[in-house]
């Protein structure tokens, strides 16, 4: 029996510890597990506070146009992408080659423009600089340099190249963070915030002419104008232009679709407070955009308006009485509150032509403009424009200040970037906006309100801007670019197909959005 005993005992002895070996492996890995979610946890809500800081602040300062502002924006962008790179694959983050095309394209050209290259390439592919440059040698005996850049931006080119690049990692950021639903919502939502907060500073500006912007007060070419925080009111129009239609398609995406309780749903105990004082927030951003006096603004305004009826019809086949009350009482409150104001101003802006006095000589900026396309096919670098328009300005002469931008976006991208980096950016744009036409076009209004509107309000405020950049340089403006890459991420990720949340070791997966129709 002992004996028996003793060869069982050590057996069980070891059995127990294998048992044990396993429990206590078992608690290591559970741990191992929770630290991995709380560093995940932590990493979710560093990335949160970047991409939603840089979304509420990016205005504060003028827009972000002094370089050392928009250095910290470049900064908080690369940081951004690096935490969204620790957290999911290099490989998920990217979109496809497709879209990848056009960008990529024209951030590389815009940087071989950029760097210095031999001077027998540069007299191939520049030949006018290469001219230039080897009479400049003659001229101070130095003889022609044996490395020069194609463009004629310097470290300034490669600054604002920086930028661009930023605003491409940017894209990659938020096309990620969009994945959620929730987030979605809430970036949308942050950006209607800024844009009323901004447009209720601006009505105060229009109402009150002696107040500035913040602290400056000393330019009276804008006094009187609504520019919330920037310095320009064409600007500040621009961000409007592409906020508003993003805001009525978030208030219209609360009211109930479906069903014979529409008008009902839309006079419970809680949605018509919200659903006033996002109207509310909606009338003062279109008030701010007229009181801007910024007729291209509002114009592109208007367009973009007309689009999004035209793409919310095409969804629902006709508005519900929910949804014209929303537009109606809009319509109400800008029409009572401007008639208060008196709209004389507005009326006597449009009625205004360029003159030279005012500084408005686009006609002629533009015509000047096309000597240097002629000189330079290959673009002037980025940055470039300033110092080298100084030379071909001779339709106007202004006051002897210089001309900084061509006040034509599409324009001043072929003089700085060439036929190359023009044909890439444009077609890749274009491309990016007819598929996701395509893709907004079968979508199911009922199933998804919100991301359908979302779509319906980022692709008109694209529209707007778009048009308004024939006119202006909203797009030279580090604050309207990042809304404008924000639009085309909100875009994106409303068209497509919701992301499910990355986990560790077992990859993300992606499954087909309820909200579009199925491909014939």
């Amino acid at each position: 029996m002992d004996d028996l005993h003793n060869t069982i005992y050590p057996r069980t002895v070891g059995s127990r510890r294998q048992r044990e070996r396993p429990a206590a492996g078992g608690a290591a890995h559970f741990e191992a597990r929770l630290m991995a979610e709380a560093r995940r946890a932590i990493l979710k809500s560093c990335l949160r506070v970047v991409v939603y800081g840089v979304l509420a602040s990016v205005p504060v300062l003028f827009g972000a146009v002094q370089p050392w502002v928009r250095g910290w924006y470049v900064a908080a962008i690369f940081a951004a992408f690096g935490l969204t790179l620790w957290r999911r694959p290099l490989a998920e983050m990217l979109p496809g080659v497709r879209a990848l095309a056009g960008p990529g394209v024209f951030l590389a050209w815009t940087l071989v423009l950029a760097v210095p290259l031999p001077m027998a390439l540069v007299a191939v592919l520049a030949p006018f600089r290469a001219r230039v440059l080897a009479a400049a040698g003659a001229l101070s005996g130095g003889g022609a340099p044996a490395w020069a850049s194609l463009g004629w931006g310097g470290a300034g080119g490669l600054a604002w190249w920086s930028l661009l690049l930023a605003l491409a990692l940017w894209y990659a950021v938020l096309r990620d963070h969009l994945g959620s639903r929730r987030h979605l919502a809430l970036t949308a939502g942050l950006i209607f915030a800024v844009a009323a907060a901004e447009a209720l500073y601006g009505m105060l500006q229009a109402l009150v002419p002696s107040l500035g912007v913040l602290w400056v007060d000393y330019i009276p070419g804008g006094l009187g104008n609504a520019r919330g925080t920037w310095i320009n009111r064409n600007h500040f129009a621009g961000f409007l232009e592409m906020a508003t239609p993003l805001g009525l398609g978030l208030v219209l995406s609360q009211v109930t679709w479906g069903g014979r309780t529409v008008l009902k749903t839309f006079f419970t105990a809680e949605r018509p407070q919200r659903q006033f004082l996002l109207t509310m927030g909606l009338a003062v951003m279109v008030l701010a955009l007229l009181f801007s006096k910024s007729r291209a603004g509002i114009t592109g305004g208007f367009l973009g308006f007309a689009v999004f009826v035209l793409l919310a019809r095409r969804g629902t086949g006709r508005l519900p009485l929910s949804a014209w009350l929303v537009i109606g009482g809009l319509a109400a409150l800008v029409a009572f509150y401007a008639g208060r104001i008196g709209t004389a101003p507005i009326v006597e802006r449009f009625l205004q032509l360029d003159s030279l006095e005012s500084g408005n000589g686009r006609l002629d900026f533009w015509r000047d403009s096309l000597q240097i396309v002629a000189d330079h096919p290959a673009g002037i670098g980025l940055a470039a424009f300033e110092r080298v328009f100084a030379v071909y300005n001779v339709s106007s002469m202004i006051d002897q200040r210089a001309v900084d931008h061509l006040h034509n976006d599409v324009l001043q991208l072929l003089v700085e970037g060439g036929g190359v980096g023009f044909a890439a950016l444009v077609a890749g744009f274009a491309a990016f906006m007819a598929r996701r036409l395509r893709r907004l076009r079968r979508m199911r209004l009922h199933t998804d309100p919100l991301r359908y509107f979302l779509a319906a309000g980022a692709f008109s405020g694209l529209t707007a801007i778009t048009f308004h950049s024939f006119f202006d340089f909203n797009l030279q403006i580090p604050a309207n670019m990042i809304y404008f890459v924000a639009l085309l991420a909100i875009l994106e990720a409303a068209t497509g197909a919701p992301v499910a949340p990355f986990e560790a070791g077992g990859g993300r997966s992606v499954r087909q959005s309820p909200h579009l129709r199925p491909t014939r």
